[in-house]
């Protein structure tokens, strides 16, 4: 591309942002709004969360409504239980660039490390190096872990508190067998989804798939730009199940559920791509830079809704209890309405409103669940979650061709109950949460990074029913591994629960 066809090239890309950046889709070099912040369910139940999830096998609580409607059997009295969760969570990026052989102050300057003056737009790197005479490269910060907040490049927190869920369960008996019916108001999504990229190239050196990028970088007359831009994306919001369960008693060992769940729920979303400057590419160690404004930014609302259906059966021995929930596939909805604008000093701001609806074709799951009782006092208890989203399939409303699909995931949960009195229980729980979407340069490319979730929590009887109380940390940490960079990503999350069970 020659220099005299850049205000052309410009013009395509901007075209290309305007009309395709609600579709486009990198996983941390910029992926557009879809389904980000609905892989991992909110989670329900404060005596089930503070057992690390592990509940496919219990019985005898309404809280059993929302792992395995099968566990409800086993409930002799009216039961309401009302729920409230404090949710606070974290993120930071620390982008480590590794300068190498061609293009070394690229490098710095994304870094960080090296801030050019803005009278030098344009000139080669080795004219401004030899022209500068404060020219100064900062030494990084050394001897510290990549995933220390003091080096992070940036970090984002958020709390919220909140109803967590509302349920009832009504035992009957009928034919001389044993039901109950159950209902539920319930946060099913806690969607609090960020990312951040304050380096996001077009095109970008260090991905493997750009291979060949600079072998067009051969003549002093021709370039090839690189825009650097600062990213953002950002979606807030709640969405909820009203559930219905059904549950019986089958046999003396053998329990059956069968539960029904409407989502429904809103997500306010902001994306913006902040032009900083770009570099002309030249030859084999040449390049020129120039700040540049090229500011793109989208809002709106998406709402999503789906019909989900579960079946669960339990079998339960003198000490040991197998629980089996299975989820088959479902369709989650998104409608969404964007507004995108877009501002530079060289043109007029442009505003698009667009709308439509892109769907998620969730496949099949199941839930395989262990509880054993060695001895009185002890219950502990093992769950498998699986579901297979490397089959699920992704309808966007204007296409995309970028779009990368999730990887299967597989949740393991472990948790333990000592009740050294009937009125007191002591509870722990361990999670293994992988994510559905995997870092650039993974060496694995079918699994996703896991956040490790530890938790722990009380549970009393008193004045008709039982309090809970149940604190979890979940911390996820990850890395994208470029050519030319590595992003060393962590999230974090704090949770406090609290909910009373009424027996009547």
């Amino acid at each position: 591309m020659t220099i005299k066809n850049i205000r052309i090239y410009e013009m395509t890309i901007l075209f290309f942002v305007i009309c395709f950046f609600n579709t486009a889709s990198a996983q941390h070099r910029g992926d557009n709004l879809a389904f980000q912040g609905l892989s991992i369910p909110a989670g329900n139940g404060v005596k089930a969360q503070a057992m690390g999830g592990a509940y496919t096998s219990a019985s005898g609580d309404i809280n059993a409504l929302f792992h395995n409607p099968a566990g409800l059997s086993g409930i002799d009295g009216l039961e309401f239980s009302i729920e409230f969760n404090s949710n606070d969570k974290a993120w930071q990026e620390n982008q480590v660039y590794r300068p190498a052989r061609q293009f070394v102050n690229v490098g710095f300057i994304l870094d960080g490390l090296y801030v050019p003056d803005p009278k030098y737009n344009g000139w080669y790197d080795y004219e401004a190096f030899l022209e500068d005479t404060t020219i100064a490269v900062t030494e990084p910060a050394l001897g510290k872990d990549f995933y220390d907040e003091d080096v992070a490049d940036w970090q984002r927190s958020k709390n919220d508190f909140g109803l967590n869920h509302v349920a009832l369960a009504v035992p009957f008996k009928l034919a001389n067998r044993s039901f109950v019916v159950s209902a539920a108001y319930n946060k099913k999504y806690q969607v609090r989804d960020y990312d951040r990229n304050h380096t996001h190239l077009v095109p970008h050196p260090g991905f493997t798939y750009y291979e060949g990028l600079f072998e067009r970088v051969v003549d002093p007359a021709d370039s090839t730009r690189m825009y650097w831009s600062d990213y953002e994306r950002e979606r807030t919001g709640k969405l909820w199940d009203m559930t219905f369960g059904f549950a019986m008693q089958l046999s003396k060992n053998i329990k059956l559920g069968l539960a029904m769940s409407r989502l429904s729920g809103e997500t306010e979303e902001a994306q913006g791509l902040s032009r900083v400057a770009y570099f002309d590419l030249v030859s084999a160690n040449i390049f020129r830079f120039s700040y540049d404004t090229l500011d793109t930014r989208t809002t709106g609302t998406s709402e999503f809704s789906a019909m989900k259906f579960k079946i669960g059966t339990i079998f339960e021995f003198e000490r040991i209890n197998i629980g089996l929930n299975l989820s088959p596939g479902y369709t989650l909805k998104r409608d969404w309405n964007n507004t995108t604008t877009t501002n530079s000093p060289t043109m007029q701001s442009e505003t698009i409103t667009e709308s439509g609806q892109d769907e998620l074709k969730v496949p099949f799951s199941y839930a395989l669940g262990l509880s054993i009782h060695p001895v009185e006092p002890f219950t502990i208890a093992f769950d498998m979650r699986n579901t297979n989203y490397s089959k699920a399939e992704f309808n966007f409303a204007q296409g995309d061709s970028t779009h990368r699909g999730w990887v299967d995931q597989t949740i393991y949960s472990f948790g333990l109950e000592y009740s050294p009195w009937e009125w007191l229980s002591v509870l722990g729980g361990y999670r293994y949460l992988p994510e559905v979407y995997v870092p650039d340069g993974a060496a694995i490319k079918d699994r996703g990074p896991a956040a490790d979730s530890f938790s722990f929590g009380v549970s009393l009887k008193l004045f008709y029913g039982r309090l809970d109380a149940a604190y979890e940390i979940r911390r996820l940490k990850y890395y994208d591994s470029y050519l030319s960079n590595t992003n060393y990503v962590m999230e974090e999350m704090n949770r406090f629960l609290v909910g009373y069970v009424i027996s009547l």
